[in-house]
């Protein structure tokens, strides 16, 4: 004997195929949730270890900074805070070993030029071209230390917020899915026991 749809009747494939529709989605946002959640905990830390770098660092060769700060940038490239906080610091440092660099070999070629025209240099210009053919050292000042240490922490602070909400939203998806479940749990008891009344009634 088959039971048509005017018995309300649901069979437990069917209340499981709604069970799955219903969680699919809140399981992908869910996962996205965590991942992003995760991600900023990373940048978190780097920003920290970057903070600490700044500051252990100030006033001497920034290039252990200078690639930390630009290595970041790659890796958390999807998290706006890191880009806002960091690319400002980048641009000056890039911009400053750009220019070291660039005085160092107009420098050089100057030194060359000056020595192959045959004319008398004295002691004191080669010494003079010899240290400025030697990119300079850029360094950190302690003015740049300190408002880029602030910089950092305000863009912890809000990472940490948005993980916050970040959690409110894990334990809202996490609370749907629990209450899908157990919508279908009773559907399927309601289920079971009406086919069994079912039977019942025709034996």
């Amino acid at each position: 004997m088959s039971i048509n749809a005017a018995t309300g009747y649901m069979s437990n494939e069917a209340i499981l195929a709604w069970m799955e529709d219903k969680t699919e989605g809140l399981y992908d946002h869910m996962r996205d949730a965590m991942q992003g959640a995760n991600t900023r905990s990373d940048a978190e830390s780097a920003l920290d270890d970057i903070k600490a770098a700044i500051v252990n660092d100030k006033g001497k060769d920034a290039t252990h900074v200078q690639q930390m700060i630009n290595d970041a940038l790659t890796k958390y490239a999807d998290v706006p805070e890191v880009a806002q906080v960091l690319q400002p610091m980048a641009d000056k440092l890039n911009g400053e070993f750009t220019k070291a660099k660039t005085d160092a070999i107009n420098a050089q070629v100057a030194q060359t030029v000056l020595g192959a025209s045959g004319t008398a240099v004295s002691s004191t210009l080669i010494q003079a071209f010899q240290e400025v053919s030697t990119p300079k050292t850029v360094t950190i000042g302690s003015d740049d230390s300190d408002a880029w240490s602030k910089q950092i922490d305000n863009a912890v602070d809000a990472l940490g917020k948005q993980d916050q909400l970040d959690m409110i939203d894990i334990q809202e998806f996490n609370s749907e899915i629990n209450q899908a479940k157990q919508t279908a749990s009773g559907l399927m008891d309601a289920a079971d026991k009406s086919a069994s009344a079912i039977i019942n009634h025709i034996a």
